[in-house]
């Protein structure tokens, strides 16, 4: 397993802490990891980001995210917003996340696999993180029943607004022109978890998976197919890719911690506010790296 090392930035980045795998119950257990994917050590999915929230100054829980420009970190909605209770006319409690309890800032930390001059570990990585303000779609809004499964969803999608550009290397991912179709295989990219264990493995993971179904009413979610016997959840806001000989383009964001955990959100029918966004910041003055 590659061996993270820490590393340090000035002008605008913070310090991040690096860890192997943070365990939240038990030591971890890595037979659902697989169904993340392989561990992405030749760098090829450099855009793909790790996300803490920030809810009263305080990291709460992890998450993937998509560089979308190069101040622009795209992630799930519910990511960086939190549930709350709401009235129904049933028996049954219902639960809502839309933008009435967002995250205000998070922290983004890249990762880059080695070998590094300066280890002699021949496999490690390297993370720097970011600073940024928490901007969730304005329409989001997600509804939950009582079993947490969902009822329905429209616009899950937040982008951070670093403090920062992210470096040269760190390339922001082109957002697709046409929408991701049925049946279509897609790479998805993010941090790995184990249901099991509980716990994050730290590594940034790729997997391919074909789209199933396009989920009814739902505002752009569709389940997709995982192999195995086991419900993979985790990478929720990781990015969902469409490779071809054209390049890499962002069809959508995973939506694997939510629900029944098999789903992506497509993010076609909201590129117009995402575009609006990455305009929006790049009109910003801001820190740019040394």
């Amino acid at each position: 397993m590659p061996v993270p090392l820490e590393e340090k930035r000035d002008g605008g980045w913070e310090t991040v802490e690096l860890e192997l795998g943070p365990v939240i119950d038990q030591p971890l257990v890595t037979h659902l990891l697989p169904l993340a994917g392989e561990v992405d050590e030749t760098n090829r999915y450099l855009s793909a980001v790790l996300v803490k929230a920030q809810f009263d100054g305080k990291p709460e829980g992890f998450c993937s995210g998509a560089i979308i420009g190069r101040r622009i970190i795209l992630t799930s909605g519910h990511c960086v917003c939190q549930r709350r209770k709401v009235p129904t006319s049933s028996s049954e409690a219902q639960d809502i996340i839309d933008g009435a309890a967002c995250a205000k800032t998070a922290t983004v930390s890249t990762t880059k696999y080695g070998p590094f001059e300066d280890t002699k570990e021949k496999v490690a990585w390297r993370r720097t993180s970011y600073q940024g303000s928490v901007r969730p779609h304005p329409g989001m809004r997600v509804i939950l029943d009582a079993q947490g499964q969902v009822v329905s969803s429209h616009a899950d999608l937040a982008v951070i607004v670093l403090a920062a550009s992210v470096e040269k290397e760190f390339r922001p991912i082109p957002l697709a022109d046409k929408d991701v179709q049925l049946n279509e295989s897609i790479v998805i990219v993010g941090t790995g978890y184990d249901e099991e264990a509980r716990a994050y493995d730290g590594e940034r993971r790729s997997s391919i998976n074909k789209v199933i179904e396009v989920l009814p009413s739902q505002g752009g979610r569709m389940r997709i197919q995982q192999p195995g016997n086991h419900h993979y959840r985790g990478d929720s806001g990781g990015p969902c890719l469409r490779e071809s000989p054209k390049g890499t383009v962002l069809v959508g964001v995973s939506s694997r911690n939510l629900g029944e955990g098999e789903a992506i959100m497509s993010t076609y029918p909201y590129q117009d506010w995402l575009r609006g966004e990455v305009q929006r910041a790049e009109k910003q003055n801001f820190t740019h790296p040394p």
